[in-house]
């Protein structure tokens, strides 16, 4: 009984396994790649919102005293207030524009006196006054000032200033302004004010 088999035929298929193989590995190796380029940006993203989720709930940092925040003071002790400066528009909620140009407070030997002024520019179409109302300090404490209404006309410019004399030790914290268009009645607006700069020598 002879053979069939030839070399010729042995080699041939051990070239397909060999083939068959190596597009196995291929294969393999191209699953790989697909998982490792879907799975790593997954990854990441996973890692960034649980990263989201804690400082959600634990609440800032954790090196900042357990996510407590510590204020700011100011130069003497005192938390640092959020309120309108020089610069600043003084009411923007109003069509007309009052930018606060001086703020100035100024301690003496019995009283410390605080001074504001607001130029105001009249956009509109009718008669605009303003004039400053009471002081309240941050104990709490109103105090009126002498302080005249400026009427400005439509398309002019004018100012506004009020001047105030505290106790001293007093702290100015709002601002009461009174705002009139044409005839209509006054309108209150309590604006808050930044940290005020104490010029002088206290007493």
């Amino acid at each position: 009984m002879s053979d069939d088999s030839t070399p010729e035929t042995t080699d041939a298929e051990a070239e397909a396994d060999a083939e068959a193989a190596e597009a196995r590995r291929r294969r393999t190796i191209i699953r790989l790649l697909v998982g490792f380029g879907i799975g790593i940006p997954v990854l990441i993203e996973l890692a960034t919102f649980v990263g989201l989720i804690e400082q959600s709930l634990l609440g800032g940092d954790e090196d900042d005293g357990g996510g407590e925040t510590t204020p700011t003071p100011t130069g003497d002790g005192q938390d640092q207030p959020q309120g309108v400066g020089a610069g600043d528009e003084l009411l923007p909620e109003t069509a007309p524009r009052e930018t606060l140009t001086v703020v100035s407070f100024r301690a003496g030997d019995d009283q410390w006196v605080f001074t504001l002024a607001a130029e105001v520019e009249n956009t509109g179409s009718r008669p605009y006054t303003v004039q400053f109302g009471s002081v309240v300090t941050q104990a709490g404490e109103r105090v009126e000032g002498q302080n005249r209404p400026v009427t400005v006309e439509p398309g002019e410019t004018g100012q506004a200033t009020g001047t105030w004399q505290l106790s001293p030790g007093a702290r100015p914290d709002t601002v009461v302004v009174l705002t009139t268009t044409g005839d209509e009645s006054p309108t209150d607006h309590e604006v808050d004010l930044g940290r005020v700069p104490l010029e002088g020598t206290r007493p």
